[in-house]
């Protein structure tokens, strides 16, 4: 997080007490950011050409004013026009003041629930509520999150693009724990049968504190959105003002947070998830409805960078129409597909940090050596799930894909099958399952829980002669085959009278070849 500019907001003071003044006072006010160890400066000004602010004051909630010392705050006088006063406090660079900046970090950023700050005069008959800007370190067990190391991570196209950056749902990340809450806020709760089940398998809705770990800081009833990227990102360059989100209100909003989150391994990280107001759940066309139109990278200083194959390139200036998934048919899909030899270099996040137990999740994990020999990597626009709650399981190949061969001589075959030998006169192919799911050895069930990423491996096996022959993947998303959710869908108990995302529709996404070249990356090299 870095300093931003001040901001600064303005009243027409109508309601004069003294008589003196024939024409109104204008006060405006700028506030530096909320930052341990540091003095904050409220500067009150009186913008216009005559009138007076009458003994003004600086209210501050009391979870502030609990952790803030050297208070000025109160002026006994006016403030003429042209004139100003400063107000100011300190916050104390100790663990206390920290995590209260953490934990009300949403509400500072948007006033949205309490009047963190007010500007109080004795003829103003309504508080001024600036929008304030906080500097403060995120949750420590977050910080893995952001360090810039990519190991065989992918490139997905030639250039550097947004592929995909989708509205994903709304009002669900940062809900308090509990069946109650969760669909209270609009979230969906599993019915799950297996005895005592992880509470990720009853719902994709995360408390505030689960949100802290994986974004770095609290959200409260936020929408999601994922970015999905053509080549891997450096995580410590991504900070939420990255990212101007235009809706079709015209409004251009900033997210409260941004992570790579949940494409957490090194072989990943192409895709950001950023949390914030977006919009509601009224389709477009509906009366009242808001949601996002377009996504853009801005310059904030510290430029969003990415690496391709000639190293470090800026992503400023990338744009994107968003979808929105609560039409029908909206939900989500997939960009891109690779086909490459396996490999596990890259796999998971390492070990003693907050992420690693999901790990390893990678077909050699899953199936051995001998038998996953290639990877089918496919890329979404958000994540997969059989009804948005429910995790995609390592046995779903057939539930969910089909496989398209290219022959030699231009007809076109299917794989359908796991565990099914397909023979070629170029030599054949299997299905082995899918991975880059669940930790591995975790038991198949109802309450299996995957790590809901953008990213799914079909794991093969066979003769390299027959994988270049395949050439798309399919989701055939009708009759036997069952359509994606992503994480906002209904579950299997949907409530009554809720909107929830839709399905996604068909989609049949041609294979890039990287049998002979990986088309991958890595930083530092």
């Amino acid at each position: 997080m870095k300093q931003l500019f001040a901001i600064f907001i303005f009243i027409a003071l109508t309601g004069c007490n003294s008589g003196t003044t024939t024409n109104p006072a204008v006060i405006s006010a700028s506030v530096t950011p909320l930052t341990p160890g540091q003095t904050v400066s409220v500067t009150v000004t009186n913008s216009a050409k005559s009138g007076f602010i009458l003994n003004p004051s600086v209210y501050l909630e009391s979870w502030l004013s609990a952790v803030a010392t050297n208070k000025n705050l109160n002026y006994n006088g006016s403030i003429a026009a042209g004139s100003s006063h400063v107000f100011g406090f300190y916050l104390e660079s100790n663990e206390v003041t920290k995590l209260a900046l953490q934990l009300n970090y949403q509400n500072i950023l948007t006033n949205s629930s309490s009047q963190v700050l007010a500007i109080n005069a004795q003829n103003i008959s309504n508080s001024l509520n600036p929008v304030l800007d906080v500097i403060v370190a995120p949750n420590p067990l977050y910080l893995p999150l952001t360090e810039d190391i990519l190991i065989n991570a992918d490139l997905w196209s030639e250039s550097l693009e947004i592929m995909s950056a989708g509205y994903g749902f709304e009002g669900i990340e940062g809900v308090t724990s509990g069946e109650s809450n969760v669909i209270a806020a609009g979230g969906a709760w599993e019915t799950i049968l297996t005895a005592n089940p992880p509470n990720a398998a009853f719902t994709t809705s995360q408390s505030p504190a689960t949100v802290s770990i994986a974004f770095g800081y609290e959200t409260h009833y936020a929408d999601a959105m994922p970015i999905v990227f053509s080549w891997p990102v450096l995580p410590s360059r991504i900070n939420r003002t990255d990212f101007a989100v235009t809706l079709n209100t015209g409004q251009i909003v900033t997210p409260y947070v941004a992570s790579i989150s949940p494409n957490l391994e090194y072989n990943e990280r192409s895709t950001i998830v950023i949390f914030g107001e977006f919009g509601n759940r009224l389709p477009p066309g509906t009366f009242g409805a808001i949601y996002p139109i377009s996504v853009a990278i801005v310059d904030d200083g510290t430029p969003l960078t990415f690496i391709g194959p000639n190293g470090r390139q800026s992503g400023v200036g990338l744009s994107k129409n968003s979808t929105n998934p609560y039409l029908v048919d909206s939900g989500p899909t997939l960009v891109a597909a690779k086909l490459s030899v396996m490999s596990t270099l890259g796999e998971g996040i390492g070990q003693n940090n907050a992420f690693a137990a999901g790990y390893p999740n990678d077909g050699v994990a899953y199936y051995g050596a001998e038998s996953a020999q290639y990877r089918l990597r496919i890329y979404t626009t958000g994540g997969f799930s059989p009804d948005g709650v429910a995790a995609v399981l390592p046995t779903d190949f057939a539930t969910f894909f089909r496989l398209q061969l290219t022959l030699p001589d231009g007809r076109i075959a299917w794989i359908t099958e796991t565990g099914k030998v397909y023979n070629y006169p170029q030599g054949s192919i299997e299905v082995i399952g899918l991975a880059d799911l669940g930790a591995v050895n975790t038991p198949i069930n109802d309450a299996y829980v995957a790590d809901r990423d953008n990213y799914i491996d079909i794991v093969l096996k066979g003769d390299l002669a027959a994988m270049r022959m395949i050439s798309a993947v399919e989701i055939p998303a009708t009759g036997a085959y069952k359509p994606f959710y992503n994480p906002g869908g209904p579950g299997n108990n949907p409530t009554p009278g809720v909107s929830y995302t839709t399905a996604g529709a068909y989609r049949l996404q041609p294979v890039t070849m990287a049998l002979d070249n990986p088309r991958t990356v890595n930083y530092p090299n």
